[in-house]
């Protein structure tokens, strides 16, 4: 149809770096001109922005222009900032990754699994919090917390539930407990935690956790909102509800150009050595002797380690290739159904991969 079509990306026959990006950028903006996207984009190399711009509105009412110092949800994107807080952890509380979950929190009826096992998605945990959260509350009136979900967690023990290492299982649940985890060890919420100790040291400026327990519930002036835009229909915001209490599978909020800074941190912080930060991208090895491919918040494909996320009309997705030293994020707001078949024509374009990402 031709809601999901989109126009074919003509690339000048050049191989001129410059002149493919400056391509890029100009089919984006058609995208836009006709309402088939509505974000930001960033390449950098070797830690120097090559493309950060942005096309389109902060909202469904198109009163107000994006520009790269625009807020948006990152959603699963999260995980990352997520894991890097479990990692300074460590550092600063004397925490273990090997550590058990139960030492933390004692009624977990998880007894065997670890903290690595949470970051790496090999927890063997399946259940499904929203699915246990709704048959709870059957309502809008309770605001779901981490807290909540832990609680729901152990006295829901999932039967389907397997021995950790046995097999990679993806469940949004791991990041939850991860960022209790934080909470209980530094008498801190996550939010606070993260702003304290993660994005002040590193001087990201506009990324923030946000969700219906942020003390400041004030709107920045730079912060994006989700709205479901089809062609022919009226844009309509879509807002969080009582599901949207919870942080660390989700809640981080960033921009484009703190973005680009966040590249450059996995290189060389002033929180953690190179040797600490390689961990992140070290494939665990299950039961079987067969490597993983989830590290700590990122998906490894050899040389790349990227993310996506999806969540309240907003899609992210962020791809780092460690070797070339390059890096690519893609940010909409607008329930954009084409998300996918956009990244996936830029990124063999950009990033020199024919590998396809699924969201």
């Amino acid at each position: 149809t031709y809601e999901n079509s989109l126009p074919k990306l003509t690339i000048k026959a050049t191989n001129n770096e410059e002149h493919t990006i400056n391509d890029i950028s100009d089919w984006l903006q058609y995208l836009c001109d006709k309402q088939k996207f509505n974000g930001a984009v960033l390449y950098a190399k070797n830690g120097n922005i090559q493309l950060a711009n942005a096309y389109g509105y902060t909202s469904g009412k198109k009163d107000k222009k994006l520009t790269t110092q625009s807020i948006f949800r990152l959603a699963s994107v999260s995980k990352q900032f997520t894991a890097f807080g479990i990692m300074v952890l460590k550092k600063k509380y004397q925490i273990d990754y090997d550590d058990l979950v139960i030492q933390y929190i004692t009624d977990f009826g998880y007894p065997k699994v670890t903290i690595r096992h949470l970051l790496n998605h090999t927890s063997g945990i399946k259940a499904d919090y929203i699915k246990l959260a709704k048959q709870k509350n059957g309502s809008d009136q309770n605001i779901l917390s981490n807290k909540d979900v832990v609680h729901l967690l152990c006295a829901n023990i999932d039967t389907k539930t397997i021995a950790p290492l046995h097999q990679y299982f993806y469940n949004n649940s791991n990041y939850i407990v991860l960022a209790r985890i934080i909470e209980l060890v530094t008498n801190m919420s996550f939010e606070e935690y993260m702003q304290e100790y993660i994005f002040m040291p590193l001087q990201l400026k506009q990324t923030r956790v946000w969700n219906l327990f942020s003390k400041n519930r004030r709107n920045p002036e730079t912060i994006t909102h989700g709205f479901e835009a089809f062609l022919k229909s009226k844009p309509i915001e879509i807002v969080p509800n009582w599901i949207d209490g919870v942080v660390g599978d989700g809640g981080v909020f960033s921009s484009i150009q703190d973005l680009a800074v966040w590249d450059k941190i996995w290189y060389d912080n002033p929180l953690l050595s190179p040797q600490e930060m390689q961990e992140a991208f070290t494939p665990p090895v299950l039961t079987s002797n067969t490597p993983s491919n989830y590290g700590f918040g990122w998906i490894i494909d050899g040389d790349m380690v990227w993310h996506n996320g999806q969540w309240l009309a907003y899609n992210a997705f962020i791809l780092r290739n460690i070797k070339q030293k390059t890096c690519f994020v893609l940010l909409d707001n607008s329930s954009n159904t084409r998300f996918n078949k956009i990244l996936n024509t830029i990124l063999p374009k950009m990033m020199h991969t024919k590998n396809k990402v699924i969201i």
